[in-house]
């Protein structure tokens, strides 16, 4: 008898990994999407917690500058801590593009970012940064696991024919 039920549930187990629970991908790319539109809360509230919830441990966080290439919480805090110093941010976002995993536990986005802020009493503006990541869907909660902020420059930095 002791094989008998040692073998059904092998089975069982068996049969439920093959039958694996859809996914609400209207649902899930909606909260990749609300995340998305959330993720620098930590900034306008200039909380560190809060920023330090809204990244994984094993985060990379690659900014403008050419030293900002960041690999895990202990070396992003830091950045994010100084960057607390900035007030009034206001992150206007367009053309976001999200394209989620098949299990809905993950995305990557690109957009785009017009930027506003005040820092030492005197206004600041950065207009057309181009931000992507990827986020993942962790114990219920979104975070990011890979940031990367750019700006544009004129002219190509290798040069190339486009063609017509």
């Amino acid at each position: 008898m002791k094989y008998i039920i040692s073998f059904f549930s092998i089975c069982v187990l068996l049969s439920s990994c093959n039958n694996t629970a859809s996914v609400d991908m209207e649902k899930a790319t909606q909260e990749a999407n609300d995340f998305i539109a959330s993720q620098f809360d930590f900034f306008t509230e200039s909380s560190l917690e809060l920023a330090k919830e809204t990244f994984t441990e094993d985060a990379i966080l690659i900014g403008t500058d050419a030293a900002e290439y960041l690999s895990g919480w202990a070396e992003i805090e830091p950045s994010v801590e100084a960057q607390l110093a900035i007030k009034d941010p206001v992150f206007s976002a367009r053309k976001l593009n999200v394209v989620m995993a098949d299990g809905g536990d993950m995305a990557s986005y690109t957009q785009e970012l017009d930027f506003t802020f005040n820092i030492g009493g005197e206004a600041g503006e950065v207009n057309n940064v181009r931000n992507s990541g990827v986020i993942k869907k962790i114990d219920g909660q979104w975070k990011i696991v890979q940031i990367h902020w750019s700006i544009g420059l004129e002219g190509q930095a290798v040069e190339y024919e486009i063609p017509e």
